[in-house]
């Protein structure tokens, strides 16, 4: 999956970048297709020259600093910038190895690109190489010229250089953009948990903001489809019983959660964004079901599995709603809290394996919060990198309790089988062998 998402692009080419083919790409000389801010032509490599490699290094550090975009190497262009001719360039991974030495070397900070090879079928070593990279919240990044930094950007079918002004804002711009990720989570956020029965759970809410927001239509089409995805699906990362219950739409989100009925959301809820950020919040402890009448009702009892299943599902159902639905890329802004909890509600750290029940040593009574930056393709699919990502946040919440991990996951990946309940311990197995999650025996 290829870091920029593009609708414009993947029109022209008619298709995603990853997979567009040799012919789609050559179809662009019979369409005449011309150069603009996003697409630039290049009739062979870069050669080794100090000029041309810092031609390469600037021309990814122009587009990370403007709108994103597609170099393609191997199409040659008229006077008029119109694609004319595809004499292709040799493929090879040395060759490709090469262009991000260069790029890493001269380019700083270094941006997100991808390298595709784009070839006939049965010829692997000639035919196009296609640098795609996107609009980058790191932005402004500089090339390495001698002994001095340039800032390019594009500037309609070329390339020019910054000047101080503009420089001295772009920096500006890109620590604004931080915040403002993280002021759109808490927004987010906030406009969820105020949907959500707070009297008698409590909720794990997980947030998604994309560095690079994506968009799609929301209409009447867009929720017929998102009712046939969610309704009576389970998003736990391993199924636990809770399902969709009921969607529609709130003013540019689309919004489902858990309850038959009543106003306020139960077990399950998530608001999803034109934007391709969203919010999904799980239950994880129901004080009013399981401790009706119990003194300790007014304590949170919040259970470590259920808290890492949830977090898991949370971060693959908004990492697909970020990409798949909303064409966002690059990285992500994710965040999670566990509400409510207050010095009248506080909460605690539980588990369900063996005799005592209590992890950490603190009892809190303000709300447990953890966030992180994690790239959007590792989240809509089981695999260790989201395995990864959850133990990130899942450790972020946990040790606001005292305790140092989330004992199912590990940051490497892994699974720690010991460490989840009996009942739920084969379709841990079973999802961890189809996305070759690695599984350990191993305790801590």
């Amino acid at each position: 999956m290829v870091a920029l998402r593009s609708r414009r692009l993947e029109r022209l080419f008619s298709a995603r970048l990853d997979e567009v083919s040799h012919a789609q790409v050559a179809a662009l000389i019979d369409a005449q297709v011309t150069e603009h801010y996003d697409l630039d032509f290049k009739r062979g490599l870069y050669g080794n020259k100090d000029e041309d490699r810092r031609s390469l290094a600037g021309d990814v550090a122009a587009m990370a600093n403007t709108a994103g975009g597609v170099i393609v190497l191997g199409i040659d262009e008229d006077e008029q910038a119109r694609a004319c001719a595809a004499p292709g360039v040799a493929l090879s991974d040395n060759e490709i190895g090469r262009i991000r030495q260069i790029v890493a070397n001269l380019v700083s900070p270094l941006p997100t690109f991808d390298i595709l090879p784009v070839s006939p079928e049965g010829q692997d070593d000639h035919g196009f190489l296609l640098i795609a990279v996107p609009r980058s919240p790191s932005a402004p990044h500089a090339v390495l010229v001698n002994t001095g930094l340039r800032f390019p950007r594009r500037n309609g079918t070329t390339t020019t250089y910054m000047s101080e002004p503009e420089v001295a804002t772009a920096y500006r711009n890109r620590y604004a953009g931080m915040q403002s990720r993280l002021d759109d989570a808490a927004r987010y956020e906030g406009s969820l948990v105020a949907r959500l029965d707070g009297e008698n759970e409590t909720f794990v809410v997980v947030t998604l903001v994309p560095d690079v927001a994506g968009g799609f239509t929301l209409d009447t089409k867009a929720l017929r489809h998102f009712r046939e995805e969610v309704v009576n699906r389970d998003p736990y990362g391993v199924p636990r019983g809770l399902y969709w219950q009921r969607a529609s739409v709130g003013t540019g989100r689309l919004v489902a959660d858990g309850s038959h009925k009543g106003p306020k959301a139960k077990y399950l809820a998530c608001e999803l964004y034109e934007s391709g950020a969203g919010a999904f919040a799980a239950v994880v402890d129901n004080r009013k079901t399981m401790r009706a009448g119990e003194e300790d009702a007014k304590v949170s009892r919040v259970d470590d599995e259920t808290l890492v299943n949830a977090i898991w599902g949370g971060l693959r159902f908004l990492g697909s709603h970020a990409r798949d639905r909303a064409a966002a890329g690059g990285n992500a802004t994710i965040q999670a809290t566990i509400w409510p909890v207050t010095p009248d509600l506080p909460a605690i750290l539980a588990h369900h394996r063996g005799f005592a029940d209590q992890l950490g040593d603190q009892q809190v009574d303000r709300m447990p919060h953890s966030s992180a930056v994690v790239a959007i393709d590792d989240l809509p699919q089981n695999g260790p990198a989201l395995i990864s990502a959850v133990a990130v946040l899942a450790n972020g919440l946990v040790q606001h309790f005292g305790q140092p991990e989330a004992l199912q996951v590990t940051t490497a990946g892994t699974i720690r089988f010991p460490y989840w309940s009996q009942f739920i311990r084969q379709n841990i197995r079973t999802a961890a062998e189809s996305a070759e999650i690695p599984v350990t025996q191993e305790t801590v």
